[in-house]
């Protein structure tokens, strides 16, 4: 960026001064523990000094937003897609779009973008394996038309999704590649061309080189890097941007601190805005300013109980048994834990489903309707944890304590947790119960290493919960969770869906082919199937959540849009002022 010397030199005296703006959007940096702004870079493919989301991803727009809480694709560079056929999405892009030395955005640069990260994934599959489970190429019709062939046919919205998601890196923050650079066009050609050693350097290249730097980035959003410091990013308005003339203010930053804690930056007004952790505990509220306002309200995080349900594994558990995972489940008094929120946390108020709490607060979903008949566990219903002890074998002696099927004393191993009030609930009720609990604490590293081997019997967990589709993604079910909590894939669930006795026996899914084909075929009952499942199975018990949200200063800003982007997206600050109808707005004096 060149300045005349007048006006740089004030503009870059303001940029850097912290919180003496006035119209200046300043954001608290969600990476703040992480690489220094001066250190990173918008290179997807890297995680080390990673950039590419904050704060690349205000400097970069996307050919699609997608909302995980709606469910909802929104244009945005892309302004209309279509299955031309039932293996074949095709994607229109808007001619208004420029990068910002000039050049206009094309499909070229989106489908550049594809094609490495499929190159990728091809490269780091296994012999015989799909390198993705959806999209099988890319390819450009011509500027304005970009063509993702599937393996099969996909319902719309899951084929949208699936092509706008992170692949193998942070692609569904941004377009990031700009086919004419020189450095990304070489790379593309090598990975497409090159085999054996050639192949293995090039991905190693793409995957550590930090390419492009902050400050040298070119990107195509609403905003341009205008200096990288150590603590701050300071941008300006890219008036060439399709959404610029709605917004009234010229310049924004983002601003790292020494820890990841936002609320005191906030409260003491060194920024106008947070990506996350909101909201505070009950303590911090009256610090916050006057017309404090929370993005991102429909999105959470859920803390679990996971279980080791034992398949595959050598390490011998009680929980192998889907019974004596749901005891315990029986035995846990949810309504002990309600007094020790602390206004942060939600009590996870509904049957163990894998459905985002805040969706089934408001209804949103029909799965709200449909776990009605499901179990509900957390209750402490002490008889029927009894019930299904006893028909695994389990008996209890005259001083109340629970005997395993071989005479020992029943003992649950806690892995970590102990600062977890909800596993400090479920303890107590353990053991007034008769079951013993030894809580043990590890490292990080052991931690890591213990529960992908499945040494442990319960441990605590917290994902997020970021819509419907999001929580069963193939990536996710099958592979992750079933890497934690060890499960089989190949399941029996009682029928009808509602009743755990099976009055009309049982039905066999495998849950990954179950997955497969609710997200091909859009049929619903393999999504209530899958409810069920889970319900019955329970490798993880929903014991809490809670909103996962971010924040800002409504007393100067008012952010305008839909609620699915305001309060659905994960990149919502980042996202405002990028669409149409979208807008952050300096109300203040």
């Amino acid at each position: 960026m060149s300045y005349g010397a007048a006006s740089g030199v004030a503009f870059l005296a303001g940029c850097l001064g912290g919180s003496g703006s006035t119209d200046r959007f300043q954001m608290f940096d969600a990476e703040t523990s992480g690489a220094l702004p001066s250190e990173r870079h918008c290179n997807p493919w890297n995680f080390a000094q990673r950039g590419a989301w904050h704060p690349g991803a205000l400097v970069h727009d996307r050919p699609v937003v997608y909302s995980p809480a709606a469910d909802e694709a929104y244009p945005l560079i892309a302004t209309d897609w279509e299955l031309t056929d039932d293996t074949t999405l095709e994607f229109t892009f808007s001619d208004e779009w420029a990068w910002h030395d000039g050049d206009r955005v094309v499909a070229d640069d989106w489908v550049m973008q594809l094609q490495i990260a499929l190159r990728i994934m091809e490269y780091q599959a296994a012999d015989g394996e799909r390198p993705h489970q959806f999209l099988e190429s890319a390819e450009v019709v011509d500027d304005r038309t970009a063509r993702v062939s599937l393996h099969e046919p996909l319902v719309a919205r899951h084929a949208v999704r699936a092509a706008v998601a992170d692949l193998v890196g942070d692609e569904s923050r941004g377009l990031f590649t700009k086919h004419t650079d020189d450095q990304w066009a070489e790379w593309h050609r090598w990975l497409r061309d090159g085999e054996g050693d050639e192949l293995d350097a090039v991905v190693e290249d793409i995957t550590t080189t930090n390419y492009p730097a902050l400050d040298e980035v070119v990107g195509n959003g609403p905003f341009q890097v205008a200096d990288v410091g150590d603590n701050v990013v300071v941008f300006e308005r890219y008036d060439d941007h399709p959404n610029a003339d709605a917004l009234n203010f010229s310049e924004c930053s983002v601003h790292v601190f020494e820890n990841d804690d936002p609320t005191q930056p906030y409260t003491n007004g060194e920024v106008d805005a947070a990506h996350i952790q909101f909201p505070l505990k009950d303590g911090v509220q009256q610090q916050l300013p006057e017309k404090h306002a929370l993005v991102r309200e429909n999105l959470s995080t859920n803390l679990l109980f996971t279980f080791n349900c034992g398949h595959d594994v050598s390490y011998d558990t009680p929980f192998e048994s889907a019974n004596v995972r749901k005891a315990v489940c029986h035995v846990f008094d949810r309504q002990q834990v309600v007094q020790l929120l602390e206004g942060v946390n939600r009590m996870f108020d509904w049957p163990p489903c894998r459905v985002p709490g805040s969706i089934l607060a408001d209804g949103s979903h029909d799965a709200a309707d449909w776990i009605e008949d499901f179990t509900a566990y957390g209750q402490n219903d002490t008889e029927r944890a009894a019930e299904l002890l006893r028909r695994e074998g389990y008996e209890r002696d005259s001083s109340g304590t629970w005997l395993t099927p071989d005479g020992g004393p029943f003992e649950i191993e806690i892995m970590n947790g102990a600062d977890r009030k909800d596993f400090g609930v479920l303890k107590r009720n353990l053991e007034d119960f008769g079951i013993e609990t030894n809580q043990g604490q590890v490292d990080d590293a052991t931690f890591d290493e213990r529960h992908h081997a499945g040494e442990y019997d319960m441990m605590p967990d917290r994902s997020s919960a970021n819509g419907v589709t999001a929580m069963w993604g193939l990536d996710l079910v099958p592979r992750w969770l079933q890497s934690i909590a060890h499960f089989d894939l190949e399941a029996e669930i009682p029928m009808p869906i509602g009743d755990p006795e099976g009055e009309s026996g049982t039905k066999s899914i495998n849950v990954e082919e179950h997955i497969r084909q609710w997200q091909v075929t859009g049929d619903d009952q393999y999504y209530r199937e899958l409810l069920w499942w889970w319900n019955q199975t329970v490798p993880q018990m929903e014991a809490m959540y809670q909103p996962d949200a971010g924040a800002y200063n409504g007393a100067n800003w008012t952010l305008d849009g839909p609620e699915e982007i305001i309060d659905g997206t994960e990149d919502a600050l980042y996202l405002v002022p990028k669409m149409e109808a979208t807008t952050i707005e300096y109300t203040g004096e």
